[in-house]
């Protein structure tokens, strides 16, 4: 069982009408939480909302979060001033392996963009090489734009408006992409199940290992409820699949291993 912590809202960094970068202290998670973790944060709902970790500080003892607008709880949260405290557990799941890769890869889309930017942050102070693709809608719904330009050099845009970047989905960007930032290279996906999807079947042509970190409605966080179960295959079991919980068992599968 992973611990509840009460945490303060120490800073809020709004990026538009409908989202935000929360940040909140708690030396504990900001020592423990690694790229492809996320917490379960308080609300004036009944149920935790699920968010992946976008950063950590361990000086300051703090962790960040990336929150959009989705409903009645997230509108709440969004609500929020600084000072306000809050009920989290965390960290939940299992993040990104980082051992033995050489060369990251990193495509994110919609919420996917704030876990994105831990595993860039992440991997940069191990010293590994990252290439990060990124698609929003618009130039004005790109996201930590600046964030990324300064983490790495090899940081690529596409909009659905073409107002910014190349005009199209991360598919676009993916196919222009030099073989020389491919070689080695293992890709990390969060986005929209759609985009995943899609990276997934490109990566499996191109021989890149990928793994996907899945989104599911959650209620719980640790594994009990079985709300956020997904399909995995499970050749080697003798059966065409398993239940997973992602929660629990993902948020990160590999990507060959999901029955989308």
């Amino acid at each position: 069982m992973k611990s509840e912590y009460k945490v303060q809202l120490v800073d809020k960094r709004v990026l538009g009408e409908t989202c935000a970068v929360l940040t909140f202290s708690c030396p504990e998670i900001s020592k423990e939480a690694r790229p492809g973790q996320f917490i379960n944060l308080s609300c004036s709902r009944f149920l935790k909302r699920p968010f992946g970790v976008m950063c950590t500080d361990e000086e300051k003892g703090t962790f960040s979060i990336g929150v959009r607008k989705v409903g009645k709880g997230t509108e709440d949260i969004l609500a929020s001033e600084v000072g306000e405290e809050f009920t989290v557990l965390g960290p939940l799941g299992n993040g990104f392996c980082f051992d033995g890769i050489k060369r990251l890869l990193l495509v994110g889309g919609g919420t996917g963009i704030f876990p994105i930017y831990f595993a860039a942050c992440y991997a940069g102070k191990l010293g590994i090489p990252v290439t990060v693709v990124n698609g929003y809608r618009s130039k004005c719904d790109a996201f930590l734009y600046d964030d990324f330009s300064k983490v790495t050099k090899d940081f690529y845009v596409t909009t659905d408006s073409g107002d910014l970047g190349v005009k199209g989905t991360v598919m676009a960007s993916l196919e222009e992409l030099d073989d020389s930032l491919l070689n080695d290279a293992t890709c990390l996906v969060v986005g929209p199940g759609i985009m995943m999807q899609k990276v997934s079947e490109w990566a499996k042509q191109k021989g890149i290992s990928c793994y996907v970190s899945l989104e599911q409605r959650m209620a719980c966080g640790i594994g009990a409820c079985l709300v956020c179960v997904c399909k995995i295959k499970a050749e080697q079991e003798g059966k065409e699949f398993v239940h997973k919980r992602c929660c629990k068992d993902g948020p990160v599968f590999r990507a060959e291993e999901v029955i989308w």
